[in-house]
């Protein structure tokens, strides 16, 4: 299969999901293909700040700066930071999820949603060379994976949770949406359960025509189905963008070949830069609050890229997209070093990127708006369908 088109795409991605999701022929429940933990290279970072939770399950921490752990382990005193600017200042520094969480589900003080409990789906379709995952948990591939039901995902959820305050949620991967279900039978295990609960959704918006597809032509996700989802008012969705022209895309995501000894990117999957657009549109035009984070950005075409967003979506995108820096951790490093890349100098080049177009950012929201960038919360800020995309169609896929 070469893989230069979208219906080839879509029978691609339609291969991981059949690997990942089965259904349990006595109680008919869908049940996913869960990422074990225990012997990975993730497990050492993970682990150096929480530990595991029965080999599939983690607590991740938002807000390193805002641990209160970590303050104390430091000698430092454990100040009230919650009602005060720092808190957003820490948050525009690394990630801002809680905040999401926070003006969601009210009449719940911010430090409760620092803690996140999160799972991830054994697959994923593209292979960012600075994916925090280990090969081996996203491969698709049985091995030391599990399947788990969203019931039998929730119990484990709510037995930490009596020990531990976490009121976020988080279905991750891989790529959480070759199952998107999970989303909604997320949302349904917290109303069931009368949980004061928030969902956060990603996706590398690879997936929009795959969605299509199953719902319409496969008959495998329930009708409207993001729509169902975008009527939850404590659900949010990280939204990844790799790169901001063809190229960085697809440096960014993987799609590299070897030419004459030097990896240069692999313009067959070049059809996959408007895929993430109509992913994107898909998303927000069925009311789920996206949320925009470009990973990798070129700081030569950052300018054209947001002014491509915000053509599409209107001023608000200049607001709610932010540039995320990236560190290499363990499963980072061991992969380029396999590709024989020194993981080092790759670290500068992306710290100088990031340096860059972080003043790239500041220069159009100051222009824009004569406010400084990250200065405002991203949670209200709307964005909507300004112009129809001609990438947009419901037409349906024959594979």
């Amino acid at each position: 299969m070469g893989l230069d088109n979208i219906e080839d795409w879509i029978e691609y991605c339609k291969r991981l999901r059949d690997n990942v999701v089965s259904e349990d022929a006595e109680s008919k429940e869908k049940k996913y293909l869960l990422a074990n933990f225990t012997g990975t290279e993730q497990q050492k970072d993970i682990e150096a700040r929480t530990p595991l939770i029965d080999d599939y399950f983690r607590v991740k921490i938002n807000v390193k700066a805002f641990d209160e752990t970590e303050m104390q382990r430091k000698g430092k005193h454990a100040i009230d930071f919650y009602d005060n600017k720092q808190v957003f200042d820490s948050l525009a520094d690394e990630f801002d999820m809680p905040y999401w969480a926070f003006m969601s589900l009210k009449n719940t003080p911010l430090r409760d949603f620092n803690n996140t409990f999160i799972y991830q789906l054994k697959a994923c379709n593209i292979d960012c060379p600075w994916c925090y995952v280990d090969d081996c948990n996203k491969n698709g591939e049985k091995g030391n994976g599990k399947f788990f039901s969203s019931n039998e995902i929730f119990d484990v959820f709510e037995k930490k949770s009596m020990t531990q305050n976490i009121r976020n949620f988080r279905p991750s991967g891989g790529e959480p949406t070759l199952a998107v279900e999970q989303w909604l039978e997320s949302l349904r295990q917290v109303e069931k359960r009368g949980l004061n609960v928030y969902v956060q959704g990603d996706t590398n918006l690879t997936t929009g025509h795959l969605m299509d597809y199953l719902e319409k032509d496969d008959w495998s996700l329930e009708p409207h189905i993001l729509e169902k989802v975008g009527e939850h008012d404590n659900f949010g969705l990280l939204c990844s963008f790799k790169g901001t022209d063809e190229e960085s895309f697809l440096e960014a995501c993987g799609f590299m070949k070897n030419e004459n000894g030097k990896f240069v990117p692999d313009k067959k999957f070049a059809f996959l830069e408007n895929e993430r657009w109509y992913t994107f549109e898909k998303l927000t035009r069925a009311g789920i609050d996206t949320y925009p984070f470009i990973y990798a950005p070129n700081p030569k075409t950052l300018e054209k890229f947001m002014e491509n967003g915000a053509r599409m979506f209107g001023d608000g995108f200049y607001l709610k997209t932010w540039i995320v820096k990236l560190k290499l951790y363990g499963p980072e490093k061991e992969r380029l070093s396999k590709i024989g890349i020194n993981s080092e100098d790759y670290q500068k080049k992306l710290d100088s990127d990031f340096a860059a177009s972080k003043e790239v950012m500041q220069n159009l929201i100051q222009k824009k708006y004569g406010l400084n960038y990250q200065a405002i919360p991203r949670t209200g800020i709307k964005l909507y369908k300004k112009v129809m995309s001609p990438l947009f169609s419901e037409r349906k896929i024959k594979l």
